[in-house]
């Protein structure tokens, strides 16, 4: 069997090697995985409707008003949405409050005792 090498394509007379597939299935795996992650983080990294302000006031309100003190807000992730996650401290128990980071609504309360 002859094959014809092209001298000046191929200047060292090496014969091109075919590719396994191997590398498809990985780029199949990793491809996917990437778009996921960039979704996730953008989904999350989206600007809120509701400001961190907002959402303290919204949870120090639903638990006990002018009494309350509220800590800062953090952003979380409840019921497949985006909330601030609030600690509001109020008649020696601790309210973990979700306040919705689109709409402003409570989705959530947790209650601790607060020793």
């Amino acid at each position: 069997m002859s094959t014809n090498i092209d001298p000046q394509r191929n200047p060292n007379n090496e014969i091109a090697k075919v590719p396994t597939g191997k590398k498809s299935k990985k780029k199949l795996i990793i491809i996917p995985f990437v778009l996921i992650l960039a979704a996730v983080a953008t989904f999350m990294l989206w600007p809120a409707n509701v400001s961190r302000q907002e959402a303290q006031e919204i949870a120090a309100a639903y638990v006990g008003g002018s009494n309350s003190r509220a800590n800062p807000a953090s952003r979380d992730f409840e019921r497949f949405q985006r909330v601030w996650s609030v600690e509001v401290f109020y008649d020696g128990f601790v309210h973990e409050v979700y306040v919705s980071m689109r709409t402003g609504e409570v989705v959530k309360v947790e209650i601790d005792r607060w020793d």
